[in-house]
């Protein structure tokens, strides 16, 4: 009888137990929303809106919205707008975001504008490797810690430094401004994973260089990257990190939940998904206030066909080497914003969108072994490897094959002049020339050029042959 008691009450007190355990165990979720390289993509952000909101909708208290970076420069109603980049603050500030960082073209207007904007934002800001010194930008916070649905979460935010000590652009834009190694910064910072139950990194260094950060601080459980525009849609895992990336101008968004057990991380569900297919219509009607420009939207001219982008490369290069009486023009690809140009009117708001930089052109003398210096060390950039391996300057007044190893190394050029020089006059924009001492300005911006030739030469037709090429070195 004793011996029945006995197990009765083991069983009452194991029950207990059990009830006990169950109770104190605690599964918590936290969703993270995660954008990055909007380039002022305004017109997807009544879709983005719709996205949002039926995810908050889904997960109440659970999600926090993120941004890593280039929230403007692409679409001249935002980059153009009065003040400018202000249309995509707003709507960033109306939808609630959370948290953000710099991303290079944040810097496109220079320190004063970037911090008037600074100024309007209502989400936090976090960039630890950069010191503002006595600039008008207020310092960001190396980190933010956020509470959401009872985790705490740490971000840390990281911009680019790999070009002459500061983010991609032009010297000028980053005066006064400090940049440090993202990845000695994160280093010094990585102890803050043991004031945190998630430590995420929120970077615009490229994916290439995430991954070296995700070997570099192991002690990241997440990288949400930016910059490189690539489309990461199966995450990535360096050790226990998990780094992603939704591509540019808001085809995606990252969704990335987070499953924490007794205040530990159990697991990272990352993916990305296309934004709603039904606009907000309070956000569209913002939009649509902001694309309400008559005067970029007045037309200029025309073309008489569809250009593709060597089409489009090709009409830039060839207008600026007519404009500056130039013997050869190059003009770089990552300057250039569209892969197409339609059929038909072209407005002024046309001319922005391909070159949104407010590039101006420059002129150099150079020999055929400057030029052949020019275009290989560009193809083996390594300071930018996004750009790299690929071609990058498109001529006008000449064509180039680049010669590579099989290492996909190039080692010189077969250049092809329309007419042979002992020395050449050479045409670029600023962000290949303005470092050289012999570089003289010739006051005449890109969209100026564009314009003038669409004003006077319309239907422009294009002519779409691609004009350099990559070729393997014959083994020995």
């Amino acid at each position: 009888m004793r011996i029945s008691q006995t197990l009765k009450l083991h069983k009452i007190i194991f029950i207990a137990l059990c009830v006990w355990l169950s109770a104190c165990s605690t599964e918590r979720k936290v969703v993270i929303i995660s954008t990055n390289d909007i380039h002022a993509a305004i017109d997807k952000f009544p879709y983005l809106a719709s996205t949002v909101e039926r995810i908050r909708e889904q997960n109440p208290g659970e999600v926090v919205l993120v941004d890593a970076g280039d929230r403007w420069t692409g679409n001249p109603f935002v980059d153009l707008a009065t003040p400018p980049f202000y249309p995509i603050i707003a709507l960033m500030d109306s939808l609630g975001y959370d948290v953000g960082t710099f991303g290079n073209h944040e810097f496109d207007k220079g320190v004063d504008t970037l911090a008037q904007r600074v100024k309007d934002m209502t989400f936090e800001l976090t960039c630890a490797n950069l010191n503002s010194g006595q600039t008008s930008l207020p310092q960001p916070a190396p980190y933010v810690f956020k509470e959401v649905n009872g985790v705490k979460l740490c971000f840390v935010g990281l911009v680019t430094n790999f070009i002459n000590g500061h983010p991609d652009g032009k010297d000028e834009s980053f005066e006064g401004l400090t940049f440090y190694s993202p990845f000695e910064t994160a280093e010094a910072l990585s102890s803050l994973k043991d004031s945190c139950d998630v430590l995420i990194g929120l970077t615009h260094i490229g994916d290439d260089m995430d991954s070296v950060l995700a070997v570099r601080v192991p002690q990241f459980d997440l990288i949400l990257g930016g910059h490189s525009h690539t489309v990461i849609d199966t995450p990535r895992k360096y050790g226990d990190v998990v780094v992603t990336q939704t591509g540019s101008k808001l085809k995606y968004v990252g969704i990335t939940t987070l499953t924490l057990e007794n205040g530990r991380l159990k697991h990272i569900d990352n993916r990305l998904i296309p934004l709603d297919t039904v606009p907000s219509p309070k956000f569209q009607a913002m939009v649509d206030s902001f694309n309400d420009n008559p005067v970029l939207n007045a037309p200029i001219g025309s073309t008489g066909e569809e250009m593709t982008r060597s089409g489009v490369v090709n009409m830039i290069t060839d207008a600026v080497r007519r404009s500056t009486g130039s013997d050869i023009a190059f003009y770089h690809s990552g300057g250039i914003r569209v892969e197409t140009l339609a059929k038909g009117g072209v407005s002024t708001a046309d001319m922005f969108r391909i070159d949104p930089f407010a590039s101006e052109i420059y002129l150099v003398r150079m020999t055929e072994r400057d030029i052949e210096s020019l275009i290989v060390n560009k193809f083996n950039d390594t300071a930018n490897p996004k750009e790299s391996h690929c071609i990058d300057l498109n001529p006008s007044g000449a064509s180039y094959a680049v010669i590579t190893d099989e290492a996909g190394q190039a080692v010189g050029i077969e250049f092809h002049p329309d007419k042979k020089r002992e020395t050449y006059t050479v045409a670029m924009p600023d962000y290949r020339f303005n470092k050289r001492a012999d570089a003289e300005p010739t006051g005449q911006l890109v969209t100026g050029i564009l314009k003038d030739m669409f004003e006077d030469r319309s239907p422009v037709m294009p002519d779409d042959t691609p004009r350099a090429d990559i070729k393997r070195k014959p083994a020995a």
